[in-house]
């Protein structure tokens, strides 16, 4: 290979190259060695219970029953619920949610229209 020096500038178009390759391969260092695995690495956090909560939907089957205490109970336990009670289905929803409560809407005849969590 034959250069012709000009002004300098042949030995910088030799050692820009270089530069630039010392610089990449200073980048490609071997990574640390990884710890090994003991008997010192903490559990996993366990996970804590869900709280008890009402599901509606489990006491479909008494829509359209006339209620009873033996009925009212029964939709109760199938819902998983803590407590369980009728309102009128006229009635708005009470502010105090409750998300353990069973709420049975009854028609004033007895027949049971719908039933809600909270």
């Amino acid at each position: 290979m034959h250069m012709t020096m000009m002004n300098g500038r042949g030995r910088l178009c030799l050692v820009a190259p270089g530069f630039a390759l010392a610089l990449v391969l200073a980048g490609c260092q071997a990574p640390p060695k990884d710890r090994p695995l003991t008997s010192e690495v903490p559990e996993p956090p366990s996970f804590a219970p869900p709280p008890e909560s009402c599901q509606a939907a489990a006491v479909r089957f008494g829509l359209g029953l006339r209620v009873t205490p033996q009925l009212l109970e029964e939709m109760r336990q199938r819902a998983g619920a803590k407590v369980g009670r009728t309102v009128a289905a006229t009635d708005t929803a009470d502010p105090a949610q409750d998300t353990t409560r069973l709420n049975v809407q009854v028609e004033p005849s007895g027949r049971i229209v719908g039933a809600y969590c909270g």
